[in-house]
Parts: C-alpha cells; structure tokens; sequence
C-alpha cells in the first residue's frame, strides 16, 4: 500500500512542478537540439499543454481578480485580511509564469551544454524558490484567519465598545511571522545542522497553535452568532455594524474549507516536532505519505478554491462582484449594498481599517 502511494506522490510531485512538460524527452541525454525552431512549436503547444496553460492563466486572473474587486468595495477589515492572503498567493501564480516561459525557452537551446547551462541559470533554482513561497503562503493564510473571525466578533459589540482596528497595520505587522518562518524552513534543508533543525520545528509549533486557534475561535464565534445582536448594533446607520451577526456567520462558512485543508499540515507537524519515523509498510508511513500528496495538493490548487468562497461566503466580494462587470459607462447603474457611507457615519473599526 504504502509503495503505491509513494509510486503516487512521486508522479504528482513531478507533475506539479515540471508543468507537464514531455520530462523524458526533456531530460534525456540523446534528445534533439533545439526541440523548437519557431514559435508555435508543435513540440511544446501539443492539445495537453495547450490546456494546461488556459488552466495557469485562469488561476492568475482569479487570484488577481480578488484584488480588483478590493476597488470595488468601501473600507473593510475583510477586504484588508483577504487581501494580505492574496497578495502572496497572487506572487506565487505569477511566478508559476516565469517557470512555464523559462521551461519554453530551454527547448530552443541548441546544444547540450547551452541547455545545461541555461537550466542552471533560470530553472533549477526554481524549485527552492516554490517551495518558499508555499511556505509563506500557507503560514500566512493560517495567521490571518483566525484574525478575520476574532474581527467579526468584535463587530458585534455594542457602538462604544468598538475601539480604532488598523487592519492594514496589523496584517502587515503578522508579515513577519511567515516571512521569518519560511527562510529558515529553507536554511534549515540547506544544513542539518541539529540546532537548525530544532529551529525548524517553529514553523511546525505555529501551525499547531494556529490550528488550536483557528479552532477555539470557531466555537466562540458560533455562540456569538446564534445570539441576538445588541440593540446598539441591530439598528446602527454602519450597515456592516447592522449586519455583524450575519457577516460573522457567514465568515464561519468560508472558514471550514481553509480550516479543513489544514489537517494534513498539523499531523505532518506532529511527525516533524515528535520526530516520527515510520518503517516502511507501516499505518504511519502510508498517513505520512498520504499527508505529503494532500499537502502538495492543497498549495497546488489553494488559488482556486480560496477564489471560489471568498467570492461566494464573504458578502463585500459577493457584493462587489456584479459591480466588477458593470464599471463602465455604457452599463446599467448597479445598486449594491450596503451603500458607501460617510466617514463619520461608520464606526472606528471600519473608519480606520485601511490604515
């Protein structure tokens, strides 16, 4: 069992990252130079390759398409929290680009050692470069969620209970957390050095505490969802004050599939910090590896499933959505609520969320 599924993980690992690229006419020593002699090389654009790049442009549009709907919305600590967690996911697809060109441009090469050399230079440092920035992406997303919950909470507080939020500063303030953790995650598999891999532990604890925090924030924010908002807050001017209730129910919906994608991470974790080492054949080895294969799924299509319940459970996106589509002159007035407010109109939490 645990062969298949190592035989599994394997073909997924090289598939994700030479982006189906024909690797045994690539990496063989007798291969043709140049592969391609024009453009439209029927080498490179054969019907797979054709839409597995329709599939890698779509991911890039929608994960910038959740910045463009950012313009499209009044101040909001769930447009600054999605943003942060976008931001990062937005770079990634964008460098899964550079690869495919880069990937491109080596079947043009002419010799063996032009090839050889042009791999070094452009493409094998690549690998390093995705495993970072996966890395970054997946600390940050679970640093920030429990923050979007702990946010919806509070907007269900009474008017004189809600104090200045600069969502902006804090999101960028957490940047450090990743960051910090992602660099030494890659410092620690260039050496193994054993203080260097207790180090590397950190990134292990922090996705445990922010799972536990994820969790405990999950069932606190579902008591205060199932109670009535307090009279202050029911019958607020702030339409996102006056619909904090349904605002946080709605944010424990798009919580559940982030939260879920994290187990395979947490029990990886557990592995990692308890120095787990299953013998081959063993229960354990087919949940590690099996927990290896989730996880490079879930950073494979993280873009898209996030782009998808972010436009669906969080209501600015979904609101802003239709006036995405509807900007330009010759287009219908479109309506949307809540409708912008004045500034002295909304409450601190929100006046002061982009700061």
């Amino acid at each position: 069992m645990s062969d298949i599924i190592t035989s599994t993980f394997s073909n997924l690992d090289l598939d994700l990252y030479d982006t189906d690229l024909d690797v045994t006419t690539i990496r063989s020593t007798s291969r043709v130079y140049p592969l391609c002699t024009e453009f439209f090389c029927d080498q490179y654009f054969t019907p797979k390759r054709i839409i597995s790049l329709g599939i890698m442009l779509g991911r890039v549009a929608i994960a910038v398409l959740i910045m463009l709907l950012g313009l499209k919305m009044e101040k909001d600590y769930m447009r600054s929290i999605t943003n942060t967690i976008f931001i990062p996911i937005a770079v990634s697809e964008l460098f899964t680009i550079y690869i495919e060109i880069a990937f491109y441009q080596e079947m043009f090469t002419i010799s063996a050692q032009e090839s050889v050399d042009f791999r070094e230079s452009y493409i094998n440092w690549t690998k390093a470069f995705v495993g970072i920035i996966n890395d970054y992406v997946s600390i940050n997303t679970m640093v920030l969620l429990p923050m979007l919950l702990y946010c919806g909470r509070i907007a269900t507080l009474p008017g004189d209970r809600i104090n200045v939020f600069p969502t902006n500063m804090i999101c960028l303030i957490l940047q450090i957390v990743p960051f910090f953790i992602c660099i030494l995650n890659y410092v620690a598999t260039l050496n193994g050095a054993a203080v260097l891999k207790v180090l590397a532990a950190t990134s292990r604890v922090v996705t445990l505490i922010c799972f536990l925090a994820i969790f405990i924030q999950i069932f606190i924010s579902i008591v205060v969802a199932m109670r009535e908002l307090p009279g202050e807050a029911a019958t607020s001017v702030d339409m996102q004050i006056r619909d904090a209730r349904s605002r946080l129910a709605w944010t424990l919906a798009y919580i559940i599939i982030p939260f879920l994608t994290l187990i395979p991470f947490v029990i990886e974790a557990i592995f990692y910090i308890f120095q787990i080492n299953p013998t081959s054949n063993s229960g354990a080895k087919v949940v590690e590896l099996v927990c290896s294969l989730l996880i490079k799924m879930v950073n494979f299509y993280r873009p898209t499933w996030m782009v998808i319940i972010t436009m669906i459970f969080l209501p600015p996106y979904r609101r802003a959505v239709p006036l995405l589509f509807c900007c330009c002159s010759c287009c219908p007035k479109v309506n949307v609520e809540p409708l912008p407010r004045k500034e002295n109109e909304s409450s601190l939490m929100y006046r002061y969320a982009d700061l």
